[in-house]
């Protein structure tokens, strides 16, 4: 066997104890150089939004990998500005609830295992923005004692707990200002941003090697009837909900590079599984429109053969492009929006947009968001109420669009 098979055969913490094992001046660590066992660093820049609570918000995603031997759970997470200073900070479950695990158990990254950590950063509407921003991280390295991870302790340089800063991104250029992409009274803003794991958030793909964040931003509309339901009947036809067919408005001037119109309806439903889905539809029948400045707005989910323009054509704000269907991956009716940083809706990274007025009614109670699938009236609670300019709806808002 060659040195180089028999190198190739050893773990991490192997490796690490034959690098420690060479004449200190070929190994020695500065201070701040921490042997962190894991690698993080940010999908794309964090851009500025001022959210419906007044609030500024720089939503993005940390890509954590294990490159080591041990399983690593992260402690806590704080977002530092260039003085050190914490502008936010998760911990214990908070964090595990923003962390998608890639492969692990209880919590911590398995070895060569990976996660990715969502943040939001919010600062107050006034607030300066920070320079740049880094990942302060506290974490610790476990090893399996007999099914169960605790804390190695054994002795050598690398401590079971640890604490080092890394990540560093500068944050972006701020949101696109666009018109409401509908009419109406009672919209919900289902899986909204920004400090929830939502289906959108937690969308994270990998493209041609690329790990991307599309729907980031992403809103879900559903329209609320006067009575507070969102369908009658049992709905399971698209007919027993009454905003199926609404127009879908641009939401900005510009020039559509993408379209599809090949998907028809799917059977909408508490229990629905829409069927037929490949790459190519799961949007259903969409129109990507270029509104200028690397910015791409996306409609999705689209009655089949309702789209007003084809490849090519300019639109104006308020012009209606198509109208509201439940096509491609999609279990009641809906219109899908998004802004993105590019023409395909899977692979490119979301980007934070505004609505230029509308009006809130208040927010979805915990819960109440399932318990409309189900049948069941909305539960309004007042957060996020009154007239609102140049904001994003945020995560299960009830707006008006006039």
């Amino acid at each position: 066997m060659t040195a180089r098979s028999r190198f190739a055969t050893l773990g991490g913490a192997a490796v690490l104890a034959m690098l420690l094992a060479l004449p200190a001046a070929a190994q020695s660590l500065k201070p701040d150089e921490v042997l962190s066992s894991i690698a993080v660093s940010p999908l794309s820049a964090p851009n500025p939004v001022r959210g419906a609570d007044g609030r500024v918000h720089l939503a993005y995603e940390l890509a954590v990998s294990n490159a080591s031997a041990w399983f690593i759970r992260l402690d806590t997470l704080e977002s530092v500005d260039p003085a050190g200073t914490v502008l936010s900070a998760l911990s214990g479950k908070d964090l595990a609830a923003m962390t998608l695990f890639h492969a692990g158990r209880d919590g911590a990254i398995a070895p060569g295992g990976s996660a990715t950590v969502l943040l939001d950063v919010s600062l107050a509407a006034d607030a300066v923005l920070p320079a740049q921003l880094s990942a302060r991280i506290t974490a610790s390295r476990l090893k399996d004692a007999n099914g169960t991870l605790v804390p190695d302790h054994s002795e050598g340089p690398a401590p079971a707990v640890y604490t080092f800063t890394g990540a560093p991104v500068v944050p972006g250029r701020p949101a696109v200002v666009v018109a409401p992409p509908l009419r109406g009274k009672g919209w919900v803003a289902v899986s909204g941003c920004c400090d929830a794991l939502t289906a959108h958030r937690g969308a994270i793909l990998a493209i041609n090697g690329r790990q991307v964040a599309p729907e980031r931003f992403a809103i879900d509309w559903v329209k609320l009837r006067d009575d507070g339901h969102l369908f009658t009947g049992d709905g399971t036809k698209v007919t027993d909900y009454a905003y199926y067919g609404d127009p879908i408005l641009a939401a900005a001037d510009g020039v559509v590079v993408n379209v599809y119109d090949g998907a028809d309806e799917q059977v909408p439903g508490p229990d629905a599984k829409p069927t037929g889905i490949t790459p190519a539809n799961i949007g259903g029948n969409m129109v990507v429109i270029d509104i200028g400045g690397g910015a791409y707005a996306f409609y999705a989910h689209l009655q089949r053969g309702s789209l007003k323009v084809g490849l090519g054509d300019r639109v104006k704000t308020g012009d209606v492009i198509g109208l509201l269907g439940n096509t491609g991956n999609s279990t009641a009716p809906h219109l899908h929006f998004h802004v993105m940083d590019g023409t395909s809706p899977l692979n490119a990274n979301g980007l934070p947009y505004v609505f230029t007025r509308f009006s809130g009614q208040g927010t979805l109670a915990p819960g109440s968001e399932d318990e409309l699938e189900r049948g069941k009236p909305a539960r309004i609670e007042p957060r996020l109420v009154g007239p609102m300019t140049d904001m994003l709806p945020l995560n299960d808002q009830v707006v008006d669009f006039e």
